[in-house]
């Protein structure tokens, strides 16, 4: 029964009108209570049923080396020409007349924090949720938006540059004619924090549903953040404080696979996995859900590449029994395609912080700041929920580069697909021991990607930029005549 007037919330083309995205909220919501602002944050049918706080990076994940595309012409058919222009790292994803949506959704978001903050002072009061929360959890969600943005759109962070380097624009009050150059790195990472700040002082440590944001889902993201700004010692610390909240990562032992045909080696995980809930939201090792966006819309043909298959324990990681098939999405009684990809139900690929990657994160600032015994423990105890029981031996390299190795390929495994990879490798480009260039091929041409490419900041729409020149686009290289 829906309970709140709402006006309609949509995007819309405002053509001449120079504001900084291509395509913005227009409309008013109408909340009175502190509990309307509340629901506006929610993906409820009841209260609206359109909203964008749940937006994540999800383009990125044509970009990364754990992805490869087949020849096959259906399913390259199942790829928009977006999808397909970024796998190829073009100097464009979008043309003049179609929409990013993971640019849109995540100013939306921005937008819709900011109409928060700006009235749920002066709004009256609730019943179900309090205003601290309201104000908690709007800049929490603000705060993600601009943490996505920042590493899409601009270069990695990097302390002797950040000052200079252009980053974001930095839009703070919900105002869509608003004129805006784009803000330094270092001004949209400054944001960033301040927002986390008010949010871990406003927020609860646990709340009932996984899209709201708690205490575990801000010290997660600053522990993502520091990992990224190599602030090591900053990182494992915020991520002990999550997972001393959220306990350990979820058993994958709990699970098995439905109508396993013909026993392990031709089960397929596309008829469903037994004990594991169906629902996104409710999937294990949650934080915070972040849905990502529309772009791109494939996600049954998220194949992996050669590299990370390669990296997997095929006879003992669940990760890769309970997610991973080579049957064809159109042919699911048939097996072995000889192309692995990413089950198309129920594989957790939430973009949001998860309880499995602070452990992770913890192991790798813990190895990075000397700290063997705790890396191995924060390792070790991730990768045990991760691998039939019994089958696991516990790593004990001792040795700081090779463990840090050990490390990063267990993070590969356990955020493939979740939007992360692309992130993992601009800030591993940096060190000269992780830089690496990457190759794509699609339809026989072969595709190159060298460390630090200045195509690691992808491009800004042009949509965007026609409604608003002050964006400067991100500059490439001319493509080879």
């Amino acid at each position: 029964m829906k309970k709140y007037l709402y006006l309609l919330i949509a995007l819309c083309t405002l053509g001449a009108c120079s504001d900084f995205l291509d395509e913005t909220p227009k409309g008013t919501l109408i909340p009175k209570t502190v509990d309307d602002f509340a629901l506006m944050m929610e993906d409820n049918d009841d209260y609206g049923g359109y909203n964008n706080t749940n937006a994540g990076p999800t383009i990125v994940t044509m970009l990364d080396d754990d992805i490869k595309i087949t020849d096959s012409p259906v399913k390259l058919s199942r790829y928009s020409q977006a999808a397909l222009r970024a796998f190829r790292w073009e100097n464009n994803f979008y043309t003049r007349s179609e929409n990013d949506d993971n640019y849109n959704e995540l100013y939306h978001c921005i937008y819709n924090c900011n109409y928060i903050l700006e009235n749920v002072e002066t709004a009256q009061e609730g019943g179900a949720f309090t205003r601290d929360y309201v104000r908690g959890a709007a800049c929490f969600h603000r705060a993600f938006a601009y943490f996505c943005l920042v590493n899409m759109y601009a270069p990695h962070w990097d302390e002797a540059t950040a000052d200079e380097d252009l980053g974001v624009p930095l839009a703070l009050q919900a105002n869509i004619y608003d004129v805006l150059d784009r803000s330094t790195v270092a001004e949209v990472y400054e944001q960033i924090f301040k927002d986390l700040a008010v949010a871990d002082t406003c927020l609860n440590e646990t709340e009932p549903y996984t899209n709201r944001p708690t205490i575990a889902a801000v010290q997660a993201l600053y522990a993502r953040i520091y990992l990224y700004q190599g602030k090591y010692e900053e990182c494992w610390k915020a991520a002990r404080k999550a997972r001393e909240i959220t306990g350990e990562p979820d058993d994958f032992n709990q699970y098995e696979l439905y109508d396993i045909l013909g026993g392990y080696e031709d089960a397929n995980p596309d008829n469903g996995i037994d004990g594991l809930a169906w629902d996104q939201y409710d999937l294990p090792d949650i934080i915070i859900f972040k849905g990502g966006g529309r772009e791109p819309n494939t996600s049954q043909d998220y194949n992996l590449s050669d590299e990370l298959v390669a990296l997997f324990n095929k006879d003992t990681d669940l990760r890769w029994y309970l997610f991973v098939t080579d049957y064809d999405y159109d042919s699911w009684s048939i097996p072995h395609t000889d192309d692995w990809r990413i089950t198309s139900l129920q594989y957790p690929n939430n973009p949001g912080p998860n309880v499995g990657e602070v452990w992770i994160t913890e192991a790798e600032a813990l190895c990075r700041e000397g700290d063997i015994d705790g890396a191995l423990n924060a390792l070790n105890t991730l990768a045990r929920k991760r691998h039939r029981e019994g089958t696991y031996v516990d790593v004990t390299e001792r040795d700081p580069d090779k463990l840090l190795q050990l490390i990063l390929n267990e993070r590969r495994r356990e955020l493939m697909f979740k939007s992360m990879r692309w992130f993992d490798l601009k800030r591993l480009n940096k060190e000269p021991r992780f830089a690496k260039t990457i190759t794509h091929v699609l339809q026989g041409v072969t595709y190159t990607l060298e460390p630090n490419s200045p195509h690691y900041a992808i491009p800004f729409p042009l949509k965007a930029i026609n409604a608003n020149p002050s964006i400067e686009q991100n500059p490439y290289p001319e493509p080879e005549s």
